[in-house]
């Protein structure tokens, strides 16, 4: 039975945390073209910046001082 659950979730891409994931991250997709790349979100591009300037800064005065 976990077999057959596993291969038959396996087959479906449309659901999963993944799809949800990527969907949190990216701008919605393109009906008209659905092979175009997807850009990231302006939020999430934010939050990343300043995430990545937090650890940095904590690194430099707290590892590196």
């Amino acid at each position: 039975m976990h077999t057959w659950i596993a291969e038959s979730l396996g087959q479906r891409p449309d659901i999963g945390l993944r799809k949800a994931v990527v969907n949190m991250v990216l701008e919605a997709p393109n009906p008209f073209d659905p092979t175009a790349r997807r850009k990231p979100k302006p939020g999430f591009l934010l939050g990343t910046i300043l995430l990545a300037a937090v650890v940095g800064c904590f690194c430099y005065f707290n590892l590196l001082r």
